[in-house]
């Protein structure tokens, strides 16, 4: 039986919970996230929690929010005046807009309210101030 370790290519089939028990995100459908254990591209919490899982086994992992995507920052709710956003681009609340910063870096911010004149944008991680339950099936292990 392929065990996952630090160097394994491993496929997880997922669903993420909030300790309420409500589903994030869709709840029809289970994501499915494929990663390199030791190459850091996912959470922390969540990739040493796979090393040791066999194939096919199904696990919950809890994440807190500071492990996962950190507590919520009021100073990244900022209002734009509406001209900075071009005139093609339909503002709606809950779309997910990019912003450039100064040093070119892209931003996703998601719009949470907006008037004639501003719209006003969050830049958290829409995930971020939450504590999470991961359930995990490792569905691949190379």
């Amino acid at each position: 039986m392929k065990i996952a370790e630090k160097g394994s290519r491993v496929k997880i089939r997922f669903t993420i919970r909030l300790e309420d028990g409500s589903v994030v995100g869709t709840a029809e459908k289970k994501s499915e996230l494929a990663f390199i254990i030791g190459k850091h591209s996912v959470l922390p919490g969540l990739e040493e929690n796979v090393v040791g899982m066999k194939l096919n086994e199904t696990k919950s992992i809890e994440i807190s929010s500071e492990e996962g995507y950190g507590q919520y920052n009021k100073d990244l709710v900022f209002r734009l005046d509406r001209e900075q956003f071009p005139p093609d681009v339909e503002l709606t609340i809950g779309r997910t807009v990019q912003y450039q910063n100064r040093d070119g870096e892209r931003v996703n911010l998601v719009v949470n309210d907006l008037d004639e004149k501003t719209v006003t944008v969050d830049g958290n991680h829409p995930l971020a101030g939450l504590d999470l339950i991961y359930e995990v099936e490792l569905i691949a292990v190379n």
